[in-house]
């Protein structure tokens, strides 16, 4: 009795091998296909083949000249010299709500990417389960003992497995880092964007306290130039048109502060929210005497400003994150397999749960291939091609768009570097006016409208003086940028 009984359980032994043995080759197979990842491999755009950033050579004045240089100085508003605009700087960088917003945005990405990556392992799940059941006399009991009303306890550890066969998850990933580092360089972008914002309204503010304090002297010039007109006319030596007329330039001087008082204010408006503060609350102060001309501005080579510009860099990765999608919907094209094992026990009672004889395991391999959808996937596809058509064209866009920003700049710093040259020509043209009108009045051979008006012109020069100084100022801030 007992030969039979061991011939028996090697026929079930032989039997069971086979197929063990067809099970282990196939998924060896498929692990053995997850080298590979369908789709494009992502190639750079093309460079643009520029050599200079304007038609003809750009010739600046006001002792300014460029210096070619590898890359910008990191801390460049630091050239001012101006530690109001220093403290502005550091205060945005801290706590400006929109860098807060993309600092939150990046992090976000970053954790996209490592979801994703998840995918590349197998996934493992516990369950517990307990059931009263009573299956009644029509059918059979699951227990061996039969009986038909029965618990039954369940623990199971299962593991399931998507090999990327073909891969299509690297590829999600790889368009997911893209999009991260995206991120990234907004981020620094963002960063370069408040940091010039704050310096241009920092010295858009210096400029605009010169003006008023120039203004508030002119207005003070008037009103000494329509009392003295005044006095003359009730004394007989002035006509009425001669009031009227001063009048007028007093009520005209005295227009120009509204205007320049609101703009400060709503300069100082926006320093404080670009450092993170009510408009309510005080930030520091610049003024034109606290700066520091810049007399070498640096340029990079054309050929580098690609490679230095975060908004160019980030809309490269664009160009990557799309190319990444068409492997992605490529792979969705084609068959996805999967493996799931599962051990488990099973007993009516839940103190010998994890006896032998209770022990229940199964192993199931799946294939799963699109054969029909409606067109929707090749239409995906398709999809994703376009898509990166237009990041290839979005690229080159914002690297033009670079190329301009530059060459609209230095064509700024060149002739409002001329405008501020012929404003201080016509301020000193002016003021020796004034000055030899100031001796004929004191020798007795001028008036004194003469004199007031000749000092109103000198004032007036003085304020076009200012705001051309401002503006070229502000070109070199948007230089660096």
């Amino acid at each position: 009795m007992t030969q039979p009984a061991v011939q028996s359980q090697n026929r079930e032994t032989t039997m069971h091998r086979p197929d063990t043995r067809a099970a282990a080759l196939c998924i060896a197979g498929v692990l053995a296909l997850t080298g590979c990842a369908v789709g494009p491999d992502y190639v750079p755009p093309a460079d643009l083949p520029a050599t200079a950033f304007t038609r003809d050579p750009v010739t600046l004045t006001q002792g300014t000249t460029l210096v070619t240089a590898d890359a910008v100085e990191r801390e460049w508003w630091r050239i001012y010299k101006s530690p109001a605009i220093n403290a502005l700087v550091d205060s945005a960088l801290a706590y400006n709500n929109s860098i807060d917003a993309a600092l939150a945005n990046l992090k976000a990405a970053q954790e996209n990417v490592r979801a994703q990556r998840g995918f590349f392992y197998p996934t493992v799940q516990g369950n517990y389960s307990t059931a009263r059941q009573n299956t009644g006399s029509a059918i059979s009991s699951q227990l061996a003992s039969g009986d038909s009303v029965y618990t039954l306890h369940t623990a199971q550890l299962t593991v399931g497995y998507v090999p990327d066969v073909f891969g299509g998850n690297r590829r999600q990933v790889e368009s997911l880092q893209a999009q991260a580092e995206t991120q990234r360089l907004q981020l620094a972008a963002l960063r370069i964007t408040v940091t010039a914002n704050v310096v241009t309204a920092a010295l858009q503010e210096a400029s605009l306290l010169e003006q008023i304090r120039v203004v508030e002297e002119a207005v003070g010039v008037n009103r000494q130039q329509l009392e003295r007109a005044r006095l003359l006319q009730r004394s007989g030596y002035s006509a009425g048109l001669d009031v009227a007329t001063q009048e007028t330039s007093y009520a005209q001087a005295q227009a120009l502060l509204p205007p320049l008082n609101k703009q400060l204010e709503q300069t100082r408006n926006l320093l404080a929210v670009l450092c993170g503060k009510l408009p309510s609350e005080r930030v520091p102060v610049t003024s034109v005497d606290a700066l520091e001309f810049p007399s070498q501005l640096p340029l990079t080579l054309p050929s580098q400003l690609v490679a230095q510009r975060p908004d160019v860099q980030a809309a490269e990765q664009q160009v990557r994150a799309a190319n990444a999608q068409i492997g992605v919907a490529t792979a969705n094209l084609l068959p996805q397999f999967s493996i799931t094992a599962s051990l488990g026990y099973v007993a009516p009672l839940l103190a010998g749960l994890f006896a032998q004889q209770n022990q229940a395991w199964g192993l199931v391999g799946g294939l799963t291939a699109p054969l029909f959808s409606g067109g929707t996937l090749s239409a995906r596809k398709r999809a994703a091609q376009a898509a990166f058509v237009a990041s290839v064209a979005q690229y080159r866009a914002t690297a033009l768009t670079a190329f301009q920003n530059v060459a609209d700049t230095l064509h700024a710093l060149e002739f409002d570097g001329r405008a501020l040259a012929a404003a201080k020509d016509v301020e000193t043209a002016t003021q020796r006016v004034f000055t030899l009108t100031q001796r004929q009045f004191d020798l007795g051979y001028v008036s004194g409208l003469l004199l007031l008006s000749a000092k109103q012109a000198n004032l007036q020069a003085r304020v076009n003086r200012v705001q051309a100084y401002g503006t070229y100022l502000g070109d070199t801030a948007a230089l660096y940028q």
